[in-house]
């Protein structure tokens, strides 16, 4: 069925069915007239070609959303969160694995530039800042999820310092003082937001900062597995642990068995992020949780504010809700 079987099923003009079907509000047709070819466009089964409308209004209404890596424990939350939001606004959310594209920053010009996507939520690291300044520069339509660029271009974060704090509260809360932070590497923003609540958490406590306890390193298992042997080497070694990322203590948990060390009898661990896996590890993990779903939410609304022309914040920190504590069983009182 095409739009022209509507229009003569419904007595209008093809023109007309187009403008009613895509709610463009410069129709002028009456409310009868819209039910009346709605529900001709019901019963003939009329689907809407979507090749030959971005041909038209040179849309796609298709917007991307560039990942590290689509087994990373948080980004379903975000996807979900993206995902609701572009089908509230007539979009198809697109997720493209960064890890796949290999040189990631060709692969967004040739997404955004070539037309291919409206627009793209841009929150892969294999992208480099260079690489996204000058993708948000020639583009203008891409918004950088957690990330900041240097202050170009629009970006949502989380408060990633206060989320730090939580967990760092909950550790002193037990009577820990020599904590330790497995890192994110040091040049990634998020990295740098999340060491800063640690520290201001040691600050607050009365605690000293000591720099051989924080090791920066990636955010996967391999990372925190890595970065834990090298806190446990420490003499004396920390107590316990603040993961900037959830696969990172998972990493750190292992090392500490592999080292003959209980947890949280030997050793204390908290988590930045949170996922359902938290509740299956051994022990559950205490963790940290971010409020993803709406940081994709409105991630997708800043793009369409864009993609519209509509005026808007460069930066947007999602403060609500505030990032929780989930307490499960990962920490104790220090042993030693």
């Amino acid at each position: 069925m095409t739009l022209v079987d509507v229009a003569k099923a419904a007595d209008v003009d093809p023109s007309t069915v187009s403008r009613v079907l895509r709610d463009d509000p410069r129709t002028k047709a009456t409310p009868e007239t819209r039910d009346r070819i709605r529900r001709a466009a019901e019963r003939l089964g009329y689907v809407a070609n979507a090749t030959a409308r971005s041909l038209a209004v040179r849309s796609t209404s298709t917007i991307g959303l560039l990942i590290p890596n689509v087994s990373g424990f948080i980004y379903a939350d975000i996807i979900r969160g993206a995902s609701d939001a572009a089908r509230d606004l007539g979009y198809v959310l697109v997720v493209a694995d960064g890890s796949e594209l290999g040189h990631a920053g060709d692969a967004v010009r040739r997404l955004v530039l070539e037309g291919r996507v409206d627009g793209l939520l841009l929150a892969s690291g294999t992208v480099t800042d260079n690489v996204a300044q000058d993708l948000v520069g020639e583009a203008g339509n891409i918004v950088v999820l957690n990330r900041q660029i240097g202050g170009r271009g629009p970006r949502i974060i989380e408060d990633d310092e206060f989320g730090m704090v939580l967990g760092m509260q909950e550790l002193i809360s037990y009577g820990h003082t020599r904590i330790a932070c497995l890192a994110g590497p040091p040049n990634v923003d998020t990295s740098r937001r999340r060491i800063k609540g640690y520290r201001r958490a040691l600050r607050e406590a009365g605690l000293p900062f000591h720099a051989g306890l924080v090791v920066h390193a990636g955010f996967d298992e391999a990372d925190g597995y890595q970065g834990m042997q090298v806190l446990l080497r420490k003499s004396p070694p920390p107590t316990a642990v603040a993961a900037a990322s959830l696969a990172a203590a998972v990493g750190a948990m292992a090392a500490s068995r592999d080292a003959g060390l209980g947890i949280p009898s030997d050793v204390s661990i908290v988590a930045f992020h949170d996922a359902p896996l938290a509740n299956y590890l051994t022990p559950p993990l205490t963790t940290i949780a971010m409020p993803l779903q709406e940081l994709g939410r409105q991630a997708v609304e800043m793009l369409h504010r864009r993609l519209i022309g509509e005026p808007g914040p460069l930066l947007v920190k999602v403060e609500e809700p505030a990032p929780v504590l989930v307490r499960r069983k990962s920490v104790a009182v220090p042993s030693r």
